[in-house]
C-alpha cells in the first residue's frame, strides 16, 4: 500500500493495512528485502545491511510499524540477503583497494591463466552464474576475478573469512536490536562454494551452453561448509531468545533434496535453522495424488526431528497458484496447505487469487533481470484506478487489468469467494483438530488426494482434492482411516456442487468401503 502517493508501496501502507492482514487470521508479517539499495535487482543488491532505502520510508516508520505489530501479539520478519551485496557496499569499495579489514570480505582469485593470444585473464573455474555468463568478474583496479552467484553487480561474501563472519552477525544483531522477530534468509544454497574451484559437470546434452541451468551444480551450490555457518546463526538467535525470553526464529529458501534440507534444520543435539521459506508445493495441482503424498512426507520428514514443516504455493519470484488456473486451483492448493501440520506462508494476493501481469520491456526498464518482476505488481484492493493501492496516476508498477474483477472489496461482499473461503480456512486453522492432529494421507485414485486430520475426542477433519478434470467415485477401501457415517461440509469449491453447511450420509458397505459421488474438479472438506 503507498501511503504517501509517490507510486511505492511503504511501511505507513503496511502500517495502514495490518487490520486487514490481522483479520485474515496471520500471525506474522514478513517484509520482503527493504535495505538501502540501486534497486536494480529489486532491492536483493544492498548498499547498506544497516539502513533502508528511502522508497519505503524511514527507519523510524520502520520501527513504528514494528512496535505497533508487536502491540497486536504479531511477528515481523525481515529479508536476510547473506549471499552478496551489491558492488555500490562501502564493504565492497574497500575491498576492491585492498584495505583491512575488508580485503579478503570477497570471493577473490587470480586468473587460472591467460589466453596466449589475446593475454586475457581466464577465469578460475567453468561455474555459470544465474541466469548466465561466468560466474567471475574481472576487476582491473584489484587485477583480480570476484565472484558472483548472481548479477555481475552482486558479488559474493567470503564466508571462509572468519571476519566477514562476525560482520555478518553484527548485521544480525543489529535488526534483532531494533525490534525484529527473525528472518528469511535469502538464498541460503549459495554461500559456499568448492574451495579448490574445480569446474562444474554438465547436464547431459548441455555441454558448453552459457545457461545456469546447463551444469550440475556440485562444486558452486551446497557445500557442507555452509552448515557450520547457518548453524552459528542460530546459535545467535537462541543467544538473543535466552536474553529476552522471546523466540528468534530463521526460516530459508532452499531449492534442494528433502536429505539437505534436513541437514539445514539440524537435529537435537545440533540445532539449525528452524524452518524451509521455499514454494515446496507450487507445482502441486498439476501432481497427481501420489506425487503430492511424496512431497508432503519429503517435507515432513526433512523438518524432523528439531524443525517444522513449511508450506506455501507462491511467492516474490515464482507467482501465485492462480497463475495455474485462477480459483479452481488457488482454492484447492490452499485447502491442502493450510490444513497440513506445520506452518504456512502466504504471498500478498494469494487470498484473492490474485495473477501475474507479463510486463512490456518499457514497463520493467532496468529492474528485472530475472523476470521475476511480473510476479510483485500492486496488490488488488479494490475497483478504484490503480486498484485502490496509490492515487498517484502511475505507480512503480502497472496494475494488473483484472483488478476490476479480482480485488478483496467485491470478494469480502460474497459469501463463496476466495476471500472468505481463505478465512474460513484459516480460522479452522486454530482449531486443535488441525493445531495438534495428527495426518493420515490417502490416493484412492491417481487423481484423488484425500487426507484426514485427527484428534481423539475431537470431530475428524477430511479433505478431499480431486486433481483430475473427470467426475470421480471415491472408494477409501485401501486407506488407513474412515469417515463419520454423516458428515457436513466446511468449505467447499464454486464447481463442487456442494454449499457450506450442506450435510450428506457416506455410503458404507460392510467391508468399511466409503464412497462419495464427486463431480468434476470437486474439492471440499
Amino acid at each position: 500500500m503507498d501511503s504517501n502517493n509517490d507510486g511505492d508501496g511503504d511501511f505507513k501502507g503496511i502500517l495502514e493495512k495490518l487490520d486487514y492482514i490481522q483479520a485474515l487470521g496471520f500471525e506474522t508479517v514478513y517484509v520482503q528485502t527493504v535495505f538501502k539499495s540501486p534497486f536494480l535487482d529489486g532491492g536483493y543488491d544492498i548498499s547498506d545491511n544497516k539502513d533502508v532505502n528511502p522508497m519505503f520510508g524511514t527507519m523510524k516508520e520502520l520501527k513504528n510499524l514494528i512496535d505497533e505489530i508487536h502491540k497486536r501479539g504479531m511477528k515481523i520478519l525481515l529479508d536476510f540477503v547473506p549471499n552478496h551485496t551489491s558492488n555500490k557496499h562501502e564493504w565492497f569499495k574497500k575491498s576492491v583497494k585492498r584495505e583491512a579489514p575488508y580485503t579478503d570480505f570477497y570471493v577473490w582469485e587470480d586468473p587460472k591463466k591467460y589466453d596466449p593470444e589475446t593475454n586475457q585473464p581466464i577465469p578460475p573455474s567453468n561455474w555459470i552464474s544465474f541466469p548466465k555468463g561466468s560466474m567471475w568478474e574481472w576487476n582491473d583496479e584489484r587485477k583480480q576475478f570476484y565472484l558472483h552467484q548472481f548479477l555481475p553487480l552482486q558479488p559474493d561474501l567470503n564466508y571462509r573469512n572468519r571476519a566477514l563472519r562476525e560482520a555478518v552477525k553484527d548485521i544480525i544483531r543489529f535488526w534483532l536490536d531494533f525490534g525484529v522477530d527473525g528472518f528469511r534468509v535469502d538464498a541460503i544454497g549459495h554461500l559456499m562454494e568448492d574451495a579448490m574451484r574445480r569446474d562444474n559437470p554438465w547436464q547431459p546434452g548441455m555441454f558448453g551452453i552459457n545457461n545456469y541451468f546447463a551444469q550440475i551444480h556440485t562444486y558452486s551450490q551446497n557445500q557442507e561448509d555452509m552448515y557450520e555457518v547457518t548453524h552459528e546463526w542460530r546459535l545467535l538467535l537462541d543467544e538473543y531468545k535466552e536474553k529476552t525470553k522471546k523466540a528468534r526464529i530463521m526460516g530459508f529458501e532452499f531449492w534442494d533434496s528433502a536429505e539437505m534440507t534436513q541437514k539445514l534444520m539440524g537435529n537435537e543435539t545440533h540445532k539449525n535453522l528452524h524452518f524451509q521459506l521455499t514454494p515446496n508445493m507450487w507445482l502441486a495441482r498439476i501432481y497427481n495424488s501420489s506425487k503430492i503424498i511424496k512431497r508432503v512426507q519429503d517435507q515432513l520428514w526433512a523438518s524432523s526431528p528439531s524443525g517444522v514443516p513449511s508450506w506455501s504455493v507462491g511467492n516474490h519470484d515464482k507467482g501465485r497458484a492462480g497463475d495455474l488456473g485462477g480459483v479452481e486451483i488457488s482454492l484447492p492448493s490452499f485447502m491442502i496447505i493450510l490444513l497440513l501440520p506445520g506452518v504456512v506462508n502466504s504471498y500478498y494476493g494469494e487470498e484473492i487469487s490474485m495473477t501475474s501481469l507479463p510486463l512490456r520491456p518499457d514497463q520493467k526498464g532496468d529492474r528485472d533481470p530475472h523476470g521475476e518482476i511480473m510476479h510483485r505488481t500492486p496488490m488488488q484492493w479494490d475497483d478504484s484506478p490503480n486498484a485502490g493501492f496509490t492515487k498517484r496516476r502511475i505507480p512503480w508498477l502497472p496494475v494488473n487489468p483484472n483488478y476490476y474483477a479480482i480485488n478483496v472489496k467485491r470478494q469480502a461482499g460474497e459469501k463463496n469467494s476466495q476471500l472468505n473461503n481463505f478465512k474460513r480456512l484459516m480460522k479452522l486453522r486454530k482449531t486443535p483438530t488441525i493445531m495438534q492432529g495428527e495426518l493420515n494421507m490417502c490416493a484412492p485414485t491417481p487423481w484423488l488426494f484425500v487426507f484426514q486430520r485427527y484428534l481423539h475426542g475431537e470431530a475428524p477433519i477430511v479433505v478431499v482434492v480431486n486433481l483430475g478434470t473427470e467426475m470421480e467415485v471415491i472408494s477409501l477401501k485401501n486407506c488407513l482411516f474412515s469417515l463419520p457415517r454423516i458428515m457436513e461440509i466446511h468449505t467447499a469449491s464454486s464447481n463442487s456442487g456442494f454449499e457450506i453447511g450442506d450435510r450428506f450420509v457416506v455410503c458404507n458397505s460392510n467391508d468399511s468401503t466409503h464412497c462419495l459421488n464427486c463431480v468434476q474438479d470437486l474439492d471440499w472438506f
